[in-house]
Parts: C-alpha cells; structure tokens; sequence
C-alpha cells in the first residue's frame, strides 16, 4: 500500500497512522425568494436556455453541486476544524521559515 501523505501541508501518513477525512459538500442555497424579471418570464426563460446551452456541463453542475474529500493530517485537521469555527478571525499566517511545519 502506498504511503498517503495530508493533502495541505505533504506530510507523509504512514500507513496504520492516523489521518482525518474531510469531505465537504458545497451546493447552491435558495432562500424562496423569486423576483419577477423585467422581460417577462418567458424571456427570462429563453435567455437563460440560451446561455446554458454555451456552457461546459461540468461547470454548470459545479455551480449547483460539488463534493470534495480531504486527507489530513492531525495538525492541519486542527487548524482546518478551528478556521471553519472561527471564520471572523482571519486565516492563520504561515510562517515562512525552515520548520513551519511542527507535527
């Protein structure tokens, strides 16, 4: 088996370590409200066919729906975990010396 390393920093994960997985599934929210268009709603209709019809399928389905699946490590999962609860604080900066990375 091949050794898997934390997705966000490379630290190796030798196998029968632990890691932590991180899936997070990000897809569009509506808030039930709808605004009447200023065209018409069939015109509104027509236009948006049109331009989906120009647009890659597989972005088209990333703005509605995308699911993503992280390996890491215990110091990222830390990081990571207090980041999502503390948004408002700003990202942690890194350090840019030799040893930034303590584990």
């Amino acid at each position: 088996m091949t050794e898997r390393h934390c997705m966000r920093c490379g630290k190796g994960l030798p196998t029968g370590d632990v890691a932590y997985v991180v899936q997070i599934k990000v897809f569009a929210g509506f808030d039930g409200s709808l605004s009447e268009p200023e065209e018409g709603i069939d015109d509104q209709l027509h236009r948006i066919l049109e331009q989906i019809e120009k647009l890659d399928p597989e972005e088209l389905e990333k703005d509605v729906y995308e699911e993503l699946t992280l390996i890491l490590c215990k110091s990222c999962r830390d990081r990571f975990v207090d980041e999502a609860k503390h948004p408002w604080e700003g990202p942690l900066q890194i350090r840019r010396d030799p040893d930034r990375f303590i584990h």
